[in-house]
């Protein structure tokens, strides 16, 4: 836990000096590279300090209309994720992120879509995502809409696949193995270790004939990658 407090804490203090650093070249310029520019490399001294050695498989594609769908185990999907991916992808992410002190206001200047809970409001935040995703933003979801407790699949939530349909993009599944070990859910233990992020072939959303459809291969493919990545590291 004392190691967690430590690695959150230096985190913070990266966070605070990055936007000290970072907001006034973002409002002189509006170019999105400042701030993830600034962001990866927050994220990379936290992997460094955390001990923790990503091992990317496939290559994801640059540029266009493009929605990365990976599986969530652990707090540090997302800024794996973001360390690994190229250009600039926006999030689908919960709206109680967008109350936390400087990460909010850099969520909202990276113009991150927030999720409210309540049929109407999320329909309203595939609508935004959508838009953004026509006018070629990339995005970044997490189909099951929570972590997972133990790192199996969760059921999936169908908007991210509207959200696909609506912007008609390539969808990329993602499949995260080894994150929930290191950051379990609902525990503030931090360990080193290894996390493989498995990009699989992309799927053009377009080909399906509904958003089911695109579910079950989506999840299919994920499940594939979780498995292989599961026994590689039994071999291991």
């Amino acid at each position: 836990m004392i190691r967690f407090w430590l690695i959150a804490a230096v985190t913070w203090l990266y966070l605070l000096l990055g936007i000290a650093a970072g907001l006034p070249v973002f409002l002189l310029t509006r170019r999105l590279s400042v701030l993830y520019w600034v962001a990866r490399r927050g994220i990379g001294l936290l992997l460094l300090l955390a001990g923790i050695r990503v091992r990317v498989v496939g290559a994801p594609p640059r540029g266009g209309r493009v929605v990365y769908m990976a599986n969530h185990q652990s707090y540090l999907d997302p800024p794996i994720l973001l360390w690994t991916l190229p250009g600039y992808p926006s999030i689908l992410a919960k709206q109680e992120l967008f109350r936390v002190p400087g990460l909010g206001l850099i969520m909202r200047l990276a113009e991150l879509v927030p999720v409210e809970r309540g049929r109407e409001a999320a329909r309203e935040s595939v609508d935004q995502a959508a838009a953004m995703l026509r006018a070629g933003r990339p995005f970044l979801v997490f189909p099951e809409g929570t972590r997972s407790p133990d790192g199996r699949l969760l059921p999936f939530k169908t908007g991210v696949f509207v959200l696909a349909q609506k912007g008609a993009a390539q969808v990329v599944p993602v499949s995260i193995f080894g994150a929930h070990r290191l950051l379990p859910k609902q525990r503030l233990r931090l360990l080193p270790g290894r996390v493989v992020v498995r990009f699989h072939p992309p799927l053009n959303a377009a080909d399906f004939a509904d958003k089911e459809a695109l579910l079950a291969a989506v999840r299919a493919a994920i499940a594939a990658g979780l498995q292989l990545s599961a026994a590689e590291s039994g071999a291991n």
